[in-house]
């Protein structure tokens, strides 16, 4: 009976986003990092860092996975789910995963976070179509002062201002009320995860870029303190790349908040065609996506053995930044993320992960968990 074959290694120096795939949260050991994209033909391509640890990756079809693991059943449905998607983007895949993890796939503890992140991201929708309402009040009849502390101490006088806002504009745009109303509510949704306003903490790329900030710094402050050469270098890689992604993130994220600075503008764009807007408010998340999964990995490490073993695991995932991020800020620069990776973990422990075998699949749960 022969051995099932694996595909040929390849390079991998992905040009646009797109071909870099997005980031699936598998929950299979040796699926860790493994990210989605479009076929060639049709259909969704796997691609799977090489399970070595050499460079290269597998490109792989879900059907070939057999060849390379078992999947777990809450893998098996995640495919399922994503090979039926018309489109693959960070929202899509996070959609479709949160579900997943609603139904008790991914264990009691990812459930309840995924309902409950259901919850937060209504909220952050409903403040995001707010904060839009209220800034074309000041955008077509600027409040006094005295106007400003009325609608923030009367919500029924801030709706009426706003239904007055959009009645005023609804003609300079040719369309009506309802139309103009539809159309923020649609605008909240879309920017409602990078928070409409200079500076908001709201929304799921805020708090990433936050999450992101803290893990760089921690993670420099401990290598600081090691004396092993090997440690030092994985963690400098690590820091230089999610040090480059956020001030790329940071900038995406100035881009598209901007387009609020012009709400009337916004809306005659969205009327001609909304996905201009919809591209550059996901820029941010596409340059985060990834980052999470790298970051919780440190957040569980606790002690000095977990962390050297989380370093091997988080080099293992820093994402490439394709060429593709030199369009979107001038900030972007060539960063070399290739480097030999040797072994730091103790013997009878699964060295992809730095965690013993039978406990990842578990931890996996929990990052899970984590991530809703």
């Amino acid at each position: 009976m022969s051995e099932p074959s694996l595909p040929p290694v390849q390079t991998y120096h992905p040009t646009t986003f797109l071909e870099r795939g997005v980031a699936v949260p598998f929950t299979t050991p040796l699926l860790a990092g493994t990210r989605a994209r479009p076929g060639e033909k049709r259909g969704l391509e796997l691609v799977i860092p090489n399970p070595s640890g050499g460079r290269g990756v597998y490109i792989m079809a879900w059907k070939s996975i057999s060849a390379l693991c078992s999947p777990t059943l809450h893998d098996r449905q995640l495919n399922d789910r994503i090979e039926a998607l018309t489109s693959v983007t960070p929202g899509t895949i996070r959609r479709v995963s949160r579900e997943i993890a609603a139904e008790g796939l991914a264990g009691d503890e990812a459930t309840a976070a995924a309902r409950k992140a259901a919850d937060n991201d209504k909220g952050d929708r409903l403040l995001a179509n707010y904060l839009l309402l209220l800034a074309l009040v000041e955008q077509v009849d600027a409040p006094t002062a005295e106007q400003k502390l009325a609608a923030v101490s009367d919500p029924e006088e801030m709706q009426r201002r706003a239904r007055l806002a959009v009645d005023q504009v609804a003609p300079l745009l040719r369309r009506t009320s309802n139309w103009v109303a539809a159309a923020l509510e649609a605008i909240g949704d879309t920017m409602s995860y990078i928070g409409v306003t200079v500076g908001s903490t709201s929304g799921r790329v805020p708090r990433l870029i936050k999450l992101l900030q803290r893990c760089s710094q921690e993670v420099a402050a401990w290598s600081s303190a090691q004396r092993s050469d090997d440690q030092a270098s994985y963690a400098e890689m690590i820091c230089t790349v999610a040090d480059h992604t956020l001030k790329l993130a940071e900038a995406t994220l100035a881009q598209a908040r901007e387009l609020t600075n012009d709400v009337l503008g916004l809306l005659r764009t969205w009327g001609k065609d909304p996905e201009p807007i919809v591209r550059l408010s996901g820029r941010p998340e596409w340059l985060l996506d990834g980052w999470e999964q790298i970051c919780l990995l440190w957040t569980l490490a606790q002690d000095d053995a977990a962390r050297r073993a989380a370093l091997v695991e988080m080099v293992q995932l820093v994402p490439v930044l394709p060429k593709e991020a030199k369009e979107w800020a001038d900030q972007f620069q060539e960063v070399d993320i290739s480097m030999k990776l040797r072994r730091l973990i103790p013997l009878n422990e699964d060295w992809r992960t730095g965690a013993a075998v039978f406990d990842t699949v578990a931890r996996n749960e929990h990052m899970r968990a984590l991530s809703c």
